[in-house]
């Protein structure tokens, strides 16, 4: 009787608690809030507070995952061969630099790149990153195109085994002629056997993920508070000058890299992608790049044309040939008009004089009759007038033909001076002009305080002289 009273007891008291807990609850909900006018539920503040606050920050830790993933980034996007960081306010192009065997040169060439190398770095007037990326081995294209090889063997083959088959069925057979075509057919199928076990070779090393190979970029960044009265000029503009600079730059690298044999090439927007994409997806490199993507046709519907960043790159390069071409044509020009032509006749009258002279000095050192010496020295100096007159001749003669070689150069030359330059290259002159009016607008107005100094100055000494005359007199 006991055990079924006790258990009773317990569920009753349980029953109490709850009531008592719903009871108490629904008392708290109608203190925090209260049904106005229009039927709508009011919180008091306090609830308000804890529900906004809670709102807030839920809104602030979604917002603060965003920024951290494009901070973790860091770069806003590409464009025109450049790599957008900071808001658009930073912009770097990337130079691809093929590696040398330096080890396997000689002292001689190991010395000549050295030299280069520290003459490519006293020449820099910009800051740049060299920067390193390993990466695994892609061999897909060289196993396609050790296919597209094998594909043509085979027709070879298939030819040269038809000819022989059908010389063989023939009556009258040259067995010589058989031989040749017998020996022609074997050498092709072992050319052949050989590329397929190259490319079984090179299908299991691209399984190999250790293989690795060192890509090398020197990385060069141009920012837009480099630029001159940048306030001045529309976001259209600043990309356009910050690309022309960028490239002009990255040519002078890829320039003065050559002198230490080391090639370069500036990576265009889908080369910057594959690149970026290597580095924030290692593991993933392997199973869809951005060049396979591109050579699927992903972009096929967008556009069929050249690209226009290409276009520039060209155009920009073109313009920067026709200025080396105009400054060396005004060389030739300035030479021709001062008469400052150094031919080799020319060369050799100075140098037949200096030999003149020191023989002459030489007979004039030795122990000889006086007479015999003036003799001597009268013959030298003969000599040295006959050459001179022939040499004058063929130095008037070498200056004519290239007076008349340059003819057509200086013709050429008013047409490249009306060649119209690229966009950026007026912007970024546009930019220095307006620097310069600044500039020059500044240091008018340090003179006209230094001039505003000055008189007060003298008035204040003028003053200070009347003062001084006013006390004598009293």
């Amino acid at each position: 009787m006991v055990t079924i009273i006790l258990p009773i007891i317990f569920l009753i008291i349980m029953l109490i608690f709850l009531v008592l807990f719903l009871v108490i609850g629904k008392r708290q909900e109608k203190t925090l809030k209260t049904i106005d006018k229009n039927g709508k539920i009011k919180y008091d503040n306090k609830d308000k507070n804890n529900i906004s606050s809670n709102n807030v920050n839920k809104e602030k830790k979604g917002i603060l995952k965003k920024e951290d993933v494009f901070k973790f980034m860091e770069f806003d996007k590409i464009l025109n061969n450049m790599i957008v960081q900071n808001g658009g306010s930073r912009f770097t192009m990337a130079v691809k630099c093929k590696g040398i065997n330096y080890d396997l040169m000689s002292e001689v060439e190991q010395l000549s790149v050295e030299e280069g190398f520290i003459t490519f770095l006293n020449t820099l007037k910009y800051p740049i990153q060299l920067y390193i990326q390993a990466q695994n081995i892609d061999l897909k294209g060289v196993i396609q195109k050790y296919k597209n090889n094998i594909s043509g063997i085979s027709k070879e083959y298939d030819e040269v085994n038809r000819k022989y088959s059908k010389l063989a069925s023939g009556f009258d057979v040259d067995e010589k002629k058989l031989d040749t075509l017998a020996k022609e057919r074997d050498s092709i199928n072992n050319v052949y056997e050989y590329a397929q076990d190259m490319i079984s070779y090179v299908e299991k090393m691209s399984g190999n993920k250790n293989l690795l190979q060192r890509n090398f970029y020197v990385l060069v960044s141009y920012s837009t508070g480099e630029i001159a009265a940048v306030d001045k000029f529309n976001k259209d503009e600043i990309i356009e000058m910050c690309f022309t600079e960028l490239n002009t730059r990255c040519q002078a690298i890829i320039s003065a890299l050559s002198s230490c044999s080391v090639s370069g090439k500036i990576l265009d927007s889908n080369e910057l992608a594959d690149l970026l994409y290597s580095a924030y997806n290692r593991d993933d490199k392997g199973l869809i790049g951005v060049h396979e993507a591109l050579d699927s046709g992903i972009f096929r519907l967008y556009s069929t044309s050249e690209d226009a960043t290409y276009k520039k790159a060209v155009a920009l390069d073109e313009y920067l040939k026709n200025e080396a071409k105009i400054r060396a044509l005004e060389a030739i020009k300035s030479v021709i008009e001062n008469d400052n032509i150094i031919t080799s006749a020319s060369e050799q009258i100075d140098r037949e004089e200096e030999i003149s002279k020191r023989a002459t000095n030489m007979i004039k050192a030795e122990d000889y009759d006086q007479e015999f010496k003036n003799n001597v020295n009268r013959k030298i100096l003969n000599d040295f007038r006959q050459t001179k007159k022939e040499l004058l001749v063929q130095d008037k003669i070498q200056k004519e033909k290239f007076i008349e070689n340059s003819k057509d150069s200086l013709k050429e030359l008013e047409e490249l001076k009306k060649v119209d330059k690229p966009e950026g290259i007026k912007l970024i002159e546009k930019s220095k002009e307006l620097k310069n009016k600044k500039d020059q607008d500044q240091e008018n107005i340090y003179d006209i305080e230094d001039q505003q100094k000055d008189d007060n100055i003298v008035s204040n000494d003028i003053e200070a002289n009347d003062s001084d005359d006013n006390k004598s007199i009293l």
